[in-house]
């Protein structure tokens, strides 16, 4: 019986393990973890930062939330193969505009944020704007909408199902 409820309440919240490697918000991180898939992201740190630059600059809080859970899942030391950093996972070119420490959390969450919002201004659509920030806008406007990169598609999916299902 006990055996039963352990595996409903793993299929509820989603149990995945990975040796060798992380992969979250499609980046891959080294190291052997258990990954908690959570049906419901709640805003575990940084809240106020989000929350502030979120109506600075007219962005949902809970879809920054979800795409820092996607991205870093909320570790602002974390670095991808490809060279993003920190929470919101800004490459090199973005933080020295914006003039940031890609490993401060509130710059961090201030350049990111304000880069999707200027990317949301400019697509007027969130799936777009996401497919931007994850693959770069110069492939939004090769493919004239989505890439068909597995990696971007997927990430869309995993924010936005996050992004639309409330905290609890």
């Amino acid at each position: 019986m006990i055996k039963y409820i352990v595996l409903l309440l793993a299929s509820m919240i989603g149990i995945q393990s990975a040796n060798a490697a992380i992969t979250s918000g499609g980046r891959t991180y080294d190291g052997i973890k258990k990954i908690i898939i959570k049906r419901n992201i709640r805003c575990p740190n940084y809240c106020t930062t989000i929350s502030k630059y979120s109506r600075e600059y007219n962005v949902p809080a809970q879809l920054i939330v979800s795409i820092i859970h996607n991205e870093s899942a909320f570790n602002p030391k974390a670095v991808s193969p490809k060279g993003a950093k920190g929470l919101m996972q800004l490459m090199d070119i973005n933080s020295k505009a914006a003039q940031i420490n890609p490993f401060d959390p509130h710059e961090n969450i201030r350049a990111g944020t304000a880069l999707f919002s200027r990317l949301m201004k400019r697509y007027n659509n969130v799936e777009l704007a996401l497919a931007a920030y994850n693959a770069g806008e110069g492939n939004v406007a090769k493919y004239g909408g989505v890439p068909p990169f597995p990696e971007t598609r997927q990430y869309i999916k995993k924010v936005m199902a996050h992004y639309k299902t409330p905290p609890n």
